[in-house]
């Protein structure tokens, strides 16, 4: 049969006694009254089933089996301080968070800031996980994670981390010679974006292009691929202005300032309350936040 545990705060409180051979000093110790240590005292010994000190006169005199009790209550209270350092130590030097995101914001956005995140957080160790789809936002197996979901979605949970802003990107030599826009889709294949076809019809319209000028290439799944295949001259495509950021900045694509398009989506974050108390996951939380902040005030076109 198991013997359950005692109190914590009286076995503490025992041991401080029984080394100071005085309540009062214990009180004093334990920056609690002499009273509150005279009845934990005699919660301890009501738990025990036998008495721990004699009272004689002012005084006290630890008893047998309090004499007994003593040093196994100690070399608890030393292993449980040791362990509770241990852990505490451990979790100041390591941290392990993992975060679920799209591909192409891990692949086009995260993965190049590595390196300040890492600066920023010197002992955190992150794993990076991929969430294809915006369909259901799942994260009951990691700390923070980030979803493409229309800018209409109402949940209290989720913060909008930025509105997407697509800009049309190309490789410099297939835009030379155009004139118009109507020039540059006569010479240059659309890119299709096979989770969101309708992304085409939406920029034609919202720059009134002649759709006869207009063809459809290669579908991919990713705005990462659809990247690479510009950068290999495969043709024009629509690319988060913040994933298309790095590629623009070292000229390995290019884009007309004004040919964009507000998608009506966002990437929306999101993070269980219980996750969100440890230090580190608000300040990654803040991290995520202000680093996307900060590109919205960057002028790349």
């Amino acid at each position: 049969m198991s013997i359950p545990y005692p109190p914590l705060k009286t076995l503490k409180t025992f041991m401080v006694a029984a080394q100071s051979d005085s309540f009062s000093h214990a009180a004093l110790q334990l920056n609690i009254s002499q009273s509150a240590v005279s009845k934990q005292i005699l919660q301890l010994e009501t738990f025990l089933g036998c008495p721990l000190f004699e009272r004689i006169g002012g005084g006290i005199e630890i008893t047998n089996a309090g004499r007994r009790y003593l040093p196994w209550v100690i070399k608890a209270m030393e292993t449980l301080q040791h362990a509770t350092a241990d852990v505490v130590q451990m979790a100041q030097e390591h941290v392990r968070l993992e975060i679920s995101l799209p591909p192409s914001m891990a692949s086009l956005w995260l993965i190049p800031r590595l390196n300040a995140l890492s600066e920023a957080f010197p002992d955190l160790h992150l794993v990076l996980r991929s969430t294809s789809t915006g369909a259901a936002v799942n994260v009951l197996d990691c700390d923070i994670a980030i979803h493409c979901l229309p800018m209409s979605t109402n949940d209290e949970q989720l913060e909008c981390l930025i509105e997407e802003n697509l800009l049309l990107v190309a490789p410099q030599d297939h835009i030379d010679n155009c004139k118009n826009i109507d020039d540059i889709f006569a010479k240059n294949k659309a890119l299709l974006h096979a989770t969101r076809p309708q992304l085409w019809q939406q920029f034609w319209h919202r720059h009134s292009v002649t759709e006869a000028f207009a063809e459809v290439g290669t579908g991919f799944e990713h705005f990462f691929m659809a990247l690479e295949a510009v950068k290999q001259g495969g043709g024009v495509a629509l690319i988060p202005d913040f994933m298309a950021a790095d590629s623009l900045q070292r000229g390995d694509i290019t884009h007309i300032p004004g040919l964009n398009l507000v998608s009506g989506y966002g990437y929306f974050m999101f993070c269980p309350s219980y996750k969100r108390r440890t230090a580190t996951v608000e300040r990654l939380i803040f991290w995520f936040r202000s680093t996307l902040a900060n590109h919205k005030q960057i002028d790349i076109l």
